[in-house]
């Protein structure tokens, strides 16, 4: 267990270092309000990608970490690419013309390819070796070509001055990687593709995730965008700084939560609710840490190597705060309510945070300006965190007086 913990920490290691080689030389060329363009279309990009993946990255490492053998593994994975192509289909193109007009003037490719690199990370395959336990296959065939891509990217975009160099670059190790995975795996495990009349009870058996991950995703896309049509070219770039500095940190928590799924999976009953206790403190831990890291070390690491538009101290406080409320949220969710068949449950807490939370990230932005946003999106945050820890509480006292050993 401790082996595969370690392989999945390295993973976000990776991924976290892998844009910050590149990030400096884009918003050297790119300037303040050509980067906070960019993240407010990875953030539209973002919003897209959790349609187009219809909940397989949330409850697909589950559903693969309990599969009878790897033909039904295998059997998994056709049915999640026929349903992430047929989504894409609509939802590229939208995503485009989205980006398009919330660009600020000569950003406007910059930002929809930005959007596209985030929207296309949700054909990836980094799910499933979550669902098996394999972080390794995951190196070889994203992070790895990752960081070797950005390191490519921001020697170009410096020397040719062509920052949608850095997007293109990220399209292409997705796609590839993504693909070669792909044809290693079906090939050694063949199988009949879904029919076309059975695309609507796969979107069916995924929608109550779904609508959860688009509730998620809708409320953490909405304040870079608002930022940067509301505020000064500044203001938007330090917040679009800090809102990249929080989203990078966020693969943490989240492979996390994906190493402890099979370790709390292969136990029963009161075994198993103690090693959810364990998750659950080692996701607050996790939370406490990086909300320390944003506060105290965010304002040194963005002017230093950001320069062009850093952070300032208070906003990175508080996505300090949205970092814990997402560190534990995540854990709740994906490592107690959902083994627990309470998918149903997390979707409306999630609803009822994004609904209040959406119309107060507005209304404080534009009262306030970018520390408002970023108060409101901690608002909804927490709140949504707060409603499903009653639940949380409640699955894990029904497992401490259930029996250790597995069902015959």
């Amino acid at each position: 267990m401790k082996r595969r913990l370690l392989g999945f920490l390295l993973v976000p290691a990776i991924a976290a270092l892998s844009p910050l080689i590149a990030l400096p030389a884009v918003v050297q060329i790119a300037g303040a309000s050509g980067w906070a363009s960019a993240i407010a279309g990875e953030s539209i990009g973002t919003f897209a990608a959790i349609a187009i993946g219809w909940g397989w990255a949330t409850i697909g490492p589950a559903l693969i970490s309990i599969a009878a053998d790897d033909d039904e593994r295998a059997r998994l994975y056709r049915e999640s690419i026929a349903v992430r192509l047929m989504i894409s289909i609509i939802a590229l193109p939208a995503l485009g013309v989205i980006c398009w007009f919330i660009a600020s003037p000569g950003s406007e490719w910059l930002t929809v390819l930005m959007g596209a690199q985030g929207a296309l990370i949700a054909l990836s395959f980094t799910w499933f070796c979550a669902g098996v336990g394999d972080p390794k296959t995951i190196v070889i065939f994203d992070a790895a070509p990752r960081l070797i891509a950005n390191l490519a990217a921001a020697g170009l975009v410096l020397m040719t001055g062509v920052v949608v160099l850095y997007p293109l670059a990220g399209i292409a190790v997705t796609l590839i990687g993504t693909g070669l995975f792909t044809m290693r795996l079906l090939r050694r495990h063949p199988g009949p593709w879904p029919r076309p009349r059975d695309i609507p009870a796969l979107l069916r058996s995924n929608l109550s995730v779904a609508l959860n991950d688009a509730g998620l995703s809708g409320y953490s896309s909405v304040p870079a965008p608002v930022v940067n049509v509301t505020a000064s070219a500044s203001a938007a770039g330090g917040y679009a700084t800090a809102d990249k500095m929080l989203k990078l940190g966020q693969f943490i928590p989240m492979t996390l939560a994906n190493a402890l799924q099979a370790w709390i999976g292969e136990a029963h009953g009161a075994h198993r609710g103690r090693r959810m206790g364990v998750a659950l403190l080692l996701a607050a831990g996790a939370g406490l840490i990086g909300w320390a890291g944003l506060a105290l070390v965010g304002p040194w690491l963005t002017s230093t190597f950001l320069p062009a538009a850093p952070a300032p101290f208070d906003i990175l406080l508080v996505m300090g705060l949205v970092f814990f409320f997402f560190s534990v949220r995540t854990a709740v969710a994906r490592l107690v309510l959902f083994p627990a068949g309470q998918a149903g449950a997390v979707m409306r807490a999630t609803l009822i945070a994004t609904a209040a939370g959406i119309p107060l990230m507005i209304a404080l932005a534009i009262a306030w300006g970018p520390l408002g946003a970023a108060l409101g999106y901690a608002f909804t945050e927490g709140a949504a965190t707060l409603l499903l820890a009653r639940r949380c509480f409640r699955v894990l006292r029904d497992l401490r007086h259930a029996p250790s050993e597995a069902p015959v």
